[in-house]
């Protein structure tokens, strides 16, 4: 199914809205580290701070008072709105928080705008990496206020930089090292930091060429693919099928590059 296009004034108008929300309380994630960096392991090997609940806390129920028609997820179990709603907002709202607990830059706050299960809309900021990335389906996408260029196709194999990361379910992880053994003696190198969305941004920004994870949650991947879409970048799963919310699975790639991906992904 093809995403559904916001009219332009709505999109504008909701991504100043979402781009006020996200980049203050951002800021107060950055600026309060010290006092909200403190972790605590959740279902095994992840982790949880005072910085994710305190986000969501705020940004669901500014949410929830701006768009009160819409469904709200949460990384941290908030469900707010209505169930039935065709509209679905999908937080992170400490993408990284591993890196955060580390005092590493690379975390960010996600959040995307999925018309039933398709991202139409969504923000990444990363506000301690100097990193904010926003757009809409049909809109186009912006680093801060300078407008995205379109995917422009793959170069050659051996130039590629294919991002990726470990899930979080250990067993996920051996799928993970065998597309890393797949793709190895092909392309140039392969990066991780540790936040879906952010590699998702750094594609939208031309600086890596795909982005491919075995088992990831929607608001992890939201924003990130709402705005790598607009942009013209191909979704799959890893099976090669049209991807959408309810996959687990994702390859954001350059036009060009699913042949080569794709056999990596099923081998």
């Amino acid at each position: 199914m093809i995403p559904a296009a916001l009219p332009p004034d709505l999109a504008i108008d909701t991504l100043r809205t979402i781009r006020a929300l996200v980049t203050t309380t951002g800021a107060q994630l950055r600026d309060m580290a010290s006092e909200l960096r403190q972790a605590t392991a959740k279902d095994g090997v992840d982790l949880v701070t005072r910085a994710d609940t305190f986000c969501e806390r705020e940004l669901t129920r500014a949410l929830a008072a701006t768009f009160p028609a819409h469904r709200i997820l949460a990384e941290e179990g908030t469900k707010l709105g209505d169930p039935a709603s065709e509209w679905t907002w999908h937080l992170d709202p400490l993408d990284g928080t591993a890196n955060y607990a580390r005092g590493i830059p690379y975390w960010s706050v996600s959040l995307g705008l999925a018309f039933r299960q398709e991202p139409v809309l969504g923000i990444i900021h990363a506000p301690a990496y100097g990193v904010t990335v926003f757009g809409a389906v049909g809109l186009g996408a912006w680093r801060d206020d300078q407008p995205l260029p379109d995917a422009t196709p793959a170069g050659e194999p051996g130039s590629w930089l294919v991002a990726t990361d470990w899930p979080w379910n250990r067993a996920e992880r051996l799928r993970t090292n065998r597309l890393l053994e797949v793709l190895s003696p092909v392309i140039r190198q392969y990066k991780s930091c540790g936040s879906a969305a952010l590699d998702l941004a750094h594609l939208a920004l031309g600086q890596i060429d795909a982005y491919a994870i075995s088992h990831i949650f929607p608001w992890d991947q939201a924003a990130g693919a709402a705005i790598v879409r607009t942009l013209g970048y191909e979704l799959r799963t890893w099976s090669g099928a049209a991807w959408d919310l309810t996959h687990p699975d994702i390859v954001a790639c350059r036009p060009g590059m699913w042949p080569v991906l794709g056999a990596a992904t099923r081998a």
